[in-house]
């Protein structure tokens, strides 16, 4: 189970950081809980809780806290209802983000869903959003930079998205 490891997989990337690479990326792939869901949450969320306590304060330690940018997030949100299995299924329209460190205001929720969870009402923002704010904290603007796709057409890094005025 990679969640067990999510404290050791924190403590290499602060030292990746320490070492001075620019972009670290941990991946904690125990959270596709198609069933028992609610065991398997109770198990792995105070491992990651901790070791990600653990990873923040370590950095505000050693003076890395304004310099070092952290994305908790899934390519995809839990279906609102619990399925047959106990689990939750692959939800595509709303899912969490958390956001913390250097290039953020942070202590802020932003937008609303509906009651379920099921649906974005107010202010929703998309992972291009995220991405361009990530890029302006490294210190690139992503609708300047072009890359050039497979039959060598240059493309930008994002064409769209917004940095969100609550982040900046």
């Amino acid at each position: 189970s990679e969640g067990n490891n999510a404290p050791q997989k924190l403590l290499l990337a602060r030292r990746l950081i320490e070492a001075g690479v620019r972009v670290v990326s941990v991946s904690i792939s125990d959270f596709d809980t198609h069933s028992n869901n609610f065991p398997r949450m109770q198990h792995l969320m105070p491992i990651v809780d901790h070791g990600l306590a653990a990873f923040v304060s370590d950095l505000q330690e050693r003076g890395l806290w304004d310099d070092v940018s952290i994305v908790v997030w899934g390519e995809f949100g839990r279906t609102p209802k619990v399925n047959t299995n106990g689990g939750r299924d692959h939800w595509p329209r709303v899912g969490p983000c958390l956001l913390a460190g250097g290039g953020f205001r942070t202590g802020q929720t932003i937008g609303e869903t509906d009651r379920l969870g099921a649906e974005p009402v107010t202010r929703p923002v998309t992972y291009k959003d995220i991405f361009r704010t990530l890029y302006r904290n490294l210190g690139i603007d992503a609708r300047q930079v072009t890359v050039p796709d497979p039959q060598g057409r240059p493309q930008y890094l994002l064409d769209e998205g917004e940095i969100p005025r609550e982040l900046a």
